[in-house]
């Protein structure tokens, strides 16, 4: 940002005497003196402050390579940030790259993207094999998932022996469905059989189809499943099993570079959860624009579901990691814990930021 200041010290005086024995409009040499001096530190005074209200944006400006995925409703408060602009507001600018969750992590890590919205169990898996990422924030920190099933199938116990649709080992889907099924007390090689997609936009078709039994599926995808005549089995939603299923991630490089930037950014993602509570038709939009849905049906399901787990300052919680190790089985030469870096985001809390967010009307 190019900010250029220019003060002008006028030396033309009023009219009114100021005493002394000249006439009218006359001062003396000491007078003169005085009142330009008063006149150039009053507009030296105002420079500074000028320049003081402008330095913030000043350091702030410069640019973050975000990483997303297009197919997600989960992300839904940084389609919003991106729509309205809101990084720019705060002092940014974002380029947008759009790729996998595991190619991200790899990114991040190699510095081609500086920030992404992405699975972070797969950060946490890439951080544990010594990727050097760091999660600064949640978006969705619990479970968010349906379990659908066949139309034959109407009890748990129904379960057992039949065909779970999942997606790639670590990924959100496939980390759902495996404490999904620790907490039905079905064992993932035994009791049941996994067969793995590789996008999540397979698994209802599938299920439709009776490829498979079971899935793990949240709008837009189960509204299709439900029209198809299929039955809802278990919401986990209001289970809020603690998981980072969606969460803001940087790595520790531009972190220690880029801070300033990054509080931006978090910024710019605080005020998108804010207005998908408060301006419906904006986040509605945003849905349908990112996911490419056009029924508003669909779309008006998608948006009430991920209010359910949204939350306001969305701080990601040590247990949330912890179930994921537990599940996932994996481990390093340091803890996992370590991925945690919420500071930005509770340096931002503590100064009132969000309070004011939601004060305004």
């Amino acid at each position: 940002m190019n900010i250029a200041l220019s003060v002008r010290i006028d030396s033309t005086l009023g009219s009114d005497s100021a005493g002394g024995s000249g006439g009218r409009g006359s001062f003396s040499p000491q007078s003169l003196y005085a009142l330009s001096f008063r006149k150039a530190l009053a507009a030296l005074a105002l420079a500074a402050l000028l320049v003081a209200r402008a330095s913030s944006f000043v350091e702030a400006a410069g640019s973050l390579k975000l990483g997303f995925s297009g197919a997600s409703s989960s992300q839904l408060a940084g389609y919003v940030a991106m729509d309205q602009k809101l990084f720019t507001r705060y002092g940014l600018e974002v380029e947008l790259a759009q790729s996998s969750g595991t190619t991200m992590i790899q990114a991040l890590g190699s510095g081609i993207l500086d920030v992404a919205l992405v699975g972070g169990g797969q950060a946490i898996s890439g951080y544990l094999k010594g990727v050097e990422v760091r999660i600064l924030s949640g978006l969705i920190n619990y479970i968010p998932y349906q379990l659908w099933v066949r139309p034959e199938i109407s009890e748990v116990k129904d379960l057992k022996g039949k065909k779970f649709a999942t997606s790639t080992p670590g990924t959100s889907p496939d980390m759902s469905t495996r404490i999904l099924l620790e907490r039905l007390r079905l064992d993932p090689l035994k009791d049941v059989t996994l067969v793995r997609f590789g996008r999540l936009q397979l698994l209802a078709p599938a299920l439709v189809s009776g490829v498979v039994d079971a899935a793990l599926l949240s709008p837009p995808y189960s509204i299709e499943a439900q029209k198809s005549g299929l039955r809802m089995l278990i919401d986990l939603a209001p289970m809020r099993i603690p998981y980072p299923f969606t969460s803001v991630v940087s790595s520790h490089a531009v972190l220690l570079k880029s801070a300033p930037l990054l509080e931006g950014f978090l910024k710019g993602i605080l005020h998108g959860i804010r207005l998908s509570y408060s301006r419906p038709e904006i986040a509605k939009k945003a849905l349908g624009h990112y996911l490419r849905v056009s029924d508003t049906e669909v779309i008006e399901e998608t948006y009430k579901r991920v209010l359910e787990v949204t939350e306001r300052i969305p701080l990601l919680q040590a247990e949330a990691i912890h179930t994921f190790t537990r599940i996932s089985g994996e481990s390093g030469t340091r803890s996992a814990l370590g991925i945690l870096e919420m500071k930005i985001l509770r340096q931002i809390e503590g100064a009132g930021f969000v309070n004011h967010l939601y004060s305004e009307k």
